[in-house]
């Protein structure tokens, strides 16, 4: 149970980039933070410059060591609070500071929708050049999600070797090196179930444990799904390369004491480097997916196609998107997934959009929207499989509205450059990353031709410091 106690452990640093940067030890300082930036540290400002500060919030006073500094800043943790905002709290997570996992357990529930809302805003404004007092907006809301813990229907664990024997967790922040857990408080409880029963098993497996230096050894990630509303659950182990026989034969313990999950798979990744997932997933029981409820949508999804970690939050967004983009009446839909916002955008039920185009580069996300469109009885969104760059070059028709979602890294240029030729009435972009979006919004809006016309928050992460945006833009000439 969460406590509002305050409380105080002074984390690891988190966050920042640390190339070129000089260690320093043992120098410290009283800082005013001024506010949190987009990786959690509190910003606070010396006479030395900009000092990034892990584990503080904003308006506290601490006194700080000065762990790193680069030219034009420095990174700092903070030894002793001198003044408390009065809204910190006791984190929930006994790692909470060391697991590079979540970033604000030790802000209160209102107070983290105003660092996210702030987030956003400063992204906006620093990043967009959007003078949002002028555009309407001189307040940003951050939509709470009906759960703080336990809301996450997906987890991916790396494994490493700790003292011999293979081990999940995740990483610490800004490293590679594991932090154990015996369950994470931000995972739906089907996945601490699941994630107890594997971490017992793993060392029983005769697999080796993959090295990212060496890259040899076969035991990579373990990746756990939940469809929260069906009680349909995934696992995966993500291996490197084909297991032989005997490899395959010491996976059947597991599986036995997976005996009542859904579906088992493996995937494949034989690629050097922290790309998680590989293109080829094998099946070992069920068929390779798990079905999710998002109101009255029944949707499927696998081993690596996208879909939102917080479903209850995610209903909430998508019905948002939906009622901004209820006007038109034909829709462009980029980075479609496997069409979960497709089924929302399709008015099936309202009859209010003529049709829907929905591109998506991942083939089998393609396959699985094509399911869940025919199996939720939508007939008038049309997938197409493809980069959303490249098959813009071949669209000619007009669109009322072009909606995308991208991921962290925001759409290619080309992609806003087409948009703009398509001169849609409307463009809503749904984004998890505010500086990439606060980039595509100053390219989509630079000509003067679109103006904001609504920007909303969604917290789809509780306690971490990323924030789900919806933002629309509207024609004006």
């Amino acid at each position: 149970m969460h406590h509002q106690r305050k409380g105080f452990c002074p984390p690891k640093n988190i966050g920042i980039g640390v190339d070129d940067v000089q260690d320093v030890k043992g120098e410290t300082t009283e800082l005013t933070v001024e506010k949190v930036s987009s990786d959690g540290s509190g910003i606070a400002r010396s006479a030395g410059g900009v000092v990034f500060v892990s584990g503080a919030l904003p308006g506290e006073v601490v006194e700080a060591e000065i762990t790193q500094r680069k030219r034009d800043f420095a990174l700092a943790r903070v030894v002793r609070l001198k003044k408390a905002h009065p809204q910190r709290v006791a984190p929930a997570c006994p790692v909470f500071g060391v697991c590079g996992g979540c970033q604000l357990q030790h802000a209160s529930r209102e107070l983290q929708l105003e660092i996210k809302a702030g987030i956003v805003r400063d992204a906006l404004t620093r990043i967009g050049g959007i003078d949002l007092c002028k555009a309407g907006f001189p307040d940003i809301a951050c939509i709470p999600g009906p759960q703080q813990w336990g809301y996450r229907n997906k987890a991916s664990f790396p494994i490493r070797k700790i003292r011999g024997k293979p081990v999940a967790g995740f990483y610490q922040a800004l490293s590679h090196r594991l932090v154990q857990l015996e369950s994470c408080p931000v995972n739906a409880e089907p996945l601490n179930r699941l994630f107890a029963i594997v971490q017992r098993e793993l060392p029983g497996l005769s697999l080796d444990v993959y090295d990212e230096r060496e890259h040899r050894g076969a035991l990579r990630h373990l990746i756990l799904r939940s469809g929260l509303h069906t009680g349909e659950t995934l696992v995966s182990l993500v291996v490197n390369g084909r297991l032989n026989a005997a490899k395959m034969k010491s996976l059947m313990g597991l599986c036995r004491s997976l005996k009542n999950v859904t579906t088992l798979t493996l995937n494949h990744n034989s690629r050097p480097g922290n790309v998680i997932l590989g293109d080829r997933t094998e099946v070992l029981r069920g068929n390779g997916t798990i079905t999710e409820r998002l109101d009255e949508w029944a949707l499927r999804c696998d081993t690596t196609s996208f879909f939102q970690v917080n479903t209850e939050q995610a209903a909430a967004l998508y019905r948002h998107v939906r009622e901004l983009a209820q006007e038109s009446g034909t829709i462009l839909e980029l980075y479609s997934g496997v069409g979960s916002l497709s089924c929302y955008l399709s008015g099936t039920f309202s009859g209010s959009v003529k049709s829907v185009t929905a591109v998506e580069e991942w083939s089998g996300a393609v396959e699985l929207m094509k399911e869940n469109l025919k199996n939720n009885g939508v007939t008038n969104v049309l997938p197409l499989c493809g980069r959303a760059e490249e098959v813009m070059m071949n669209l000619r028709e007009g669109y009322d509205a072009v909606v995308l979602d991208p991921p962290r890294g925001g759409c290619d240029r080309v992609v806003a450059e087409k948009i703009l030729e398509l001169r849609p009435a409307r463009v809503l972009y749904v984004s998890c990353n505010p500086a990439t979006l606060a980039r595509d919004v100053k390219i989509l809006s630079s000509q003067g031709d679109y103006g904001l016309k609504s920007v909303r928050a969604f917290d789809m992460f509780p306690q971490t410091v990323h924030v789900e945006t919806v933002v629309l833009l509207e024609r004006v000439r």
